[in-house]
């Protein structure tokens, strides 16, 4: 599997851009459109940018899963109290 992306110019999609739309959609990689040596815009197939966006939302959610683990187990081990006396963080 190529993990590279694919390269064309700013030119080759305005010359080609049915070739280059057909290539990002059925590929797996993202197609990277080059204007000046610089990279400018990514294509990606949306079933592809699915999976991407539901991954970083699964990690989201691990890592704040993780963090209200770690706050319960810091709250019985004493490390952390209960309060509703929020005064000393409120400005006088």
């Amino acid at each position: 599997m190529n993990i590279l992306p694919t390269l064309v110019s700013a030119s080759d999609l305005q010359r080609d851009s049915a070739r280059i739309l057909n290539l990002a959609k059925s590929g797996d990689q993202p197609v990277v459109v080059i204007r000046n040596n610089k990279p400018e815009v990514a294509l990606l197939n949306v079933k592809k940018l699915q999976k991407m966006i539901d991954r970083i939302s699964d990690l989201e959610e691990k890592e704040l899963l993780q963090g209200l683990k770690k706050t319960e187990e810091d709250f019985k081990a004493g490390k952390l109290k209960y309060t509703t006396d929020f005064s000393e963080f409120l400005d006088d």
